[in-house]
């Protein structure tokens, strides 16, 4: 289902009310949360490296005007280039970007070499970064491993980062990736035209200290024309209690998505 981003939003509309006959199938917001969550948190960290890659394309003082698609110079955020360094700063007060996001703070990009570069390796922090006011914390690593057996670009990614939303509670994150650039890596300079699959598991701890087992079983589908997750299927477990979350079996780029619940019902849910 299309459209990076992926800041998920639950209202009240997931909420169902049920009259005494049904206390055993009540819906509540809990039910849906462990998707949000996830949500929340693979968008915004998946976000974070598509302004890296972006800023990667310019010169030291240039701007940025941050969408997920293609660069648009002039913008949002002030690009500055050292030694193995990017510094992408959006300022001490929020920006409305190209995306609708607001944003404010700095991402601090580290490198060894070019993106491309096989063997090159980013790692990607913050200072002070906040998106739509939730403040981002923690670190991303990106490997470049060189190409696979259908000669398709992909890279190892670790992330051990947190998300402090703004209405309260963080989301800690601790997971492996491996991205695959399936589309567009012929292209070096159109970004607009790049699509990754994405696979891994890992461990989500909620607000409440609960630890959620996050497994991609089916690969998501990242594209960089597109503001959400366009497919792809995730199982979040703790324990026996289960959601199944899928952004759709067929890229295509809506802001739609749906949750499975362990007792086999499906809600739909919207992605911001």
């Amino acid at each position: 289902m299309r459209k990076y981003g992926f800041l998920l939003t639950i209202g009240t509309a997931l909420i169902i009310m049920c009259t005494s006959s049904c206390h055993k199938n009540r819906t509540t917001p809990e039910d849906v949360s462990f998707a949000a969550d996830h949500a929340t948190s693979e968008g915004t960290f998946n976000d974070v490296q598509s302004i890296s890659d972006n800023a990667a394309d310019l010169s030291s003082g240039e701007s940025l005007d941050f969408r997920t698609t293609a660069t648009t110079i002039g913008g949002c955020a002030t690009v500055t280039r050292d030694s193995g360094k990017i510094t992408i700063d959006f300022g001490k007060a929020n920006c409305i970007c190209k995306d609708g996001r607001r944003r404010r703070g700095k991402i601090i990009v580290t490198f060894t070499g070019k993106y491309a570069d096989s063997g090159s390796v980013h790692t990607i922090t913050f200072d002070n970064f906040y998106q739509n006011d939730n403040k981002i914390t923690g670190t991303k690593t990106v490997t470049n491993m060189g190409h696979n057996a259908a000669g398709q670009p992909y890279f190892n990614i670790t992330v051990n980062g947190s998300v402090t939303k703004t209405s309260g509670g963080t989301i800690s994150t601790s997971w492996t990736r491996v991205r695959t650039w399936t589309h567009g890596y012929n292209t070096l300079t159109d970004r607009s035209d790049d699509v990754y699959e994405i696979t891994g598991s890992g461990t989500l701890t909620r607000a409440n200290g609960n630890v959620i087992d996050i497994t991609i079983i089916k690969a998501l589908v990242v594209a960089a024309d597109c503001d959400w997750i366009e497919a792809g299927t995730v199982t979040l477990a703790m324990g026996s209690d289960s959601r199944v979350l899928n952004y759709g079996d067929t890229p295509n780029c809506d802001d739609m998505a749906t949750v499975t619940l362990s007792n086999g019902k499906v809600k739909n849910i919207t992605l911001p």
